[in-house]
């Protein structure tokens, strides 16, 4: 009789040991970037925010600009939403992710800028 549960401890603790790690981290996803934690992890969203706020003050910047002159709304003909890399370091990872989140941010500040300084200027 003691013979059929002699295992019965061991094989518990070896289910326990394979289910842990799984249940634990998630899994394991690398996407290319060092600091990479899955894809969209925490490092990714600090990027993507400091990708959107970089753009957004640039943009801010231009679209006063163009308000304040009276010109044309339009972002894409400014360099650096062309561009999109302004504040990029390699260690952001993927430079068109970067990119992409930047010139979000760029479009929405140029835009409320725009919006709010193009008012008291247009002829």
């Amino acid at each position: 009789m003691a013979n059929r549960f002699r295992f019965v401890p061991a094989l518990t603790l070896l289910g326990a040991l394979v289910a842990a790690p799984a249940c634990a981290t998630g899994g394991y996803v690398y996407h290319g970037g060092p600091y990479d934690r899955d894809d969209r992890g925490r490092y990714a969203r600090d990027v993507e925010r400091i990708a959107h706020d970089n753009g957004y003050r640039e943009g801010r910047e231009a679209g006063e600009k163009d308000g304040r002159k009276g010109r044309s709304f339009s972002f894409e003909r400014h360099d650096d939403w062309r561009d999109a890399d302004e504040g990029y370091r390699r260690e952001y990872g993927n430079k068109d992710f970067y990119r992409r989140e930047f010139r979000e941010g760029f479009r929405a500040g140029y835009t409320a800028a725009y919006n709010q300084f193009a008012r008291g200027y247009r002829r």
